[in-house]
C-alpha cells in the first residue's frame, strides 16, 4: 500500500489565508518548503481521503488522475475536509475521458446533506449518476474493491457524527483526523475485529503549543496518550510507524521545526507531497 499526504493543514492552511503574524509571514517566503494545503491523502492512487479546496491543486501538483480515483471516505462535513461543489466537474463539458464511469462516496449524513445542498443548482444528471452516495455511521464495516473499511467515531462535534477510517489490504492504516482522544469502545472494537496497524495517523493541530485548547483536536501530549492505547490493546506492532499532521498556524507548523519535535516524541511529523510506501 501507498500512502500519500496531499495537504496537511488545519482549517486556515500555512501560512493561514488572511493572517500576517510573524509565522505566516515568514512562511510565504519559502512556500516551497513551508506551504501546507488543507488536509487531504490518498492510498493507491485509488482512494481519497476528504475532498477539501485544494482537491484541484493537489492533483495537478502531485500528477495523479483525478478521474481515475474509485472511492472518496470523507470524513466530516466542515468545508476545509469537503468541499462537495468540486464534484460539479466530473463530466458533462468540464471533463471528458472519465478513467473510472463512477466514483464512490462515502460518509455521514450531514456529509451527504451538504452534498445535496452543494451540488442541486449545478449538477446535471449526467455526472450525478457517476457518483455512488453511501452512508456510514460509526462502527460499521465495508469494502472498496480489495480493501476492508472500518469506521470509528471521532471525537470532534456534538452536531454530526464525525468519522475516523481504519483501511486495510495488504497493510493497515488507521487515518484519525479532526479528533480529540478517542473513546474507549473505539480501542475495543478494533481489538474485536483483530485490526492492528501498520501506520498511524494521528491529529497533531496543537502540536507541542501547551496552552489550553479545544478537546477536538490534539497535540503530541494528546498524540502519546493514544499510542499507549493502542499499545494497551494490542492494535499496533513494534514496527507501526507514527505520523501526525493536520497542523494549526498557531502551532508553528515549520517543516524542520516540527519534524525535530515529532521525533522527539517519536513520531514523524508529515508535509505535504510525502509519499509512503508500506
Amino acid at each position: 500500500m501507498k500512502l500519500q499526504y496531499l495537504g496537511t493543514a488545519a482549517t486556515e492552511g500555512f501560512p493561514a489565508a488572511f493572517c500576517n503574524c510573524e509565522d505566516c509571514l515568514a512562511a510565504r517566503s519559502d512556500l516551497q518548503t513551508e506551504w501546507r494545503t488543507r488536509s487531504q491523502a490518498m492510498i493507491d492512487q485509488a482512494i481519497l481521503l476528504d475532498l477539501p479546496p485544494e482537491t484541484y491543486v493537489h492533483a495537478v501538483l502531485h500528477g495523479f488522475d483525478l478521474s481515475a480515483i474509485r472511492a472518496i471516505l470523507v470524513t466530516h462535513s466542515h468545508v476545509d475536509h469537503f468541499y462537495a461543489q468540486e464534484l460539479i466537474n466530473r463530466g458533462y463539458k468540464f471533463a471528458q475521458n472519465i478513467k473510472n464511469p463512477t466514483v464512490s462516496l462515502y460518509g455521514n449524513s450531514q456529509v451527504l446533506n451538504v452534498y445535496h445542498e452543494s451540488t442541486r443548482r449545478e449538477m446535471r444528471e449526467m455526472v450525478a449518476s457517476g457518483i455512488q452516495i453511501h452512508e456510514v455511521k460509526p462502527f460499521q464495516n465495508f469494502t472498496i474493491d480489495k480493501y476492508l473499511i472500518h469506521t470509528l467515531p471521532a471525537t470532534h462535534m456534538q452536531q454530526e457524527a464525525a468519522l475516523l477510517y481504519c483501511i486495510s489490504a495488504e497493510k493497515t492504516i488507521f487515518y484519525w483526523n479532526d479528533t480529540g482522544l478517542l473513546a474507549e469502545e473505539c480501542y475495543r472494537y478494533l481489538a474485536d475485529h483483530g485490526v492492528v496497524a501498520d501506520l498511524v495517523r494521528l491529529d497533531c493541530t496543537f502540536a507541542d503549543d501547551v496552552r489550553p485548547h479545544s478537546l477536538r483536536h490534539m497535540g503530541f501530549a494528546e498524540n502519546c496518550a493514544v499510542r499507549e492505547k493502542l499499545v494497551q490493546y494490542g492494535l499496533v506492532k513494534q514496527n507501526t510507524q507514527y505520523y501526525v499532521t493536520h497542523f494549526s498556524h498557531n502551532s508553528r507548523p515549520f517543516r524542520l521545526r516540527l519534524e525535530e519535535k515529532a521525533k522527539e516524541y517519536g513520531f514523524f511529523a508529515a508535509h505535504d507531497g510525502l509519499s509512503i510506501e508500506l
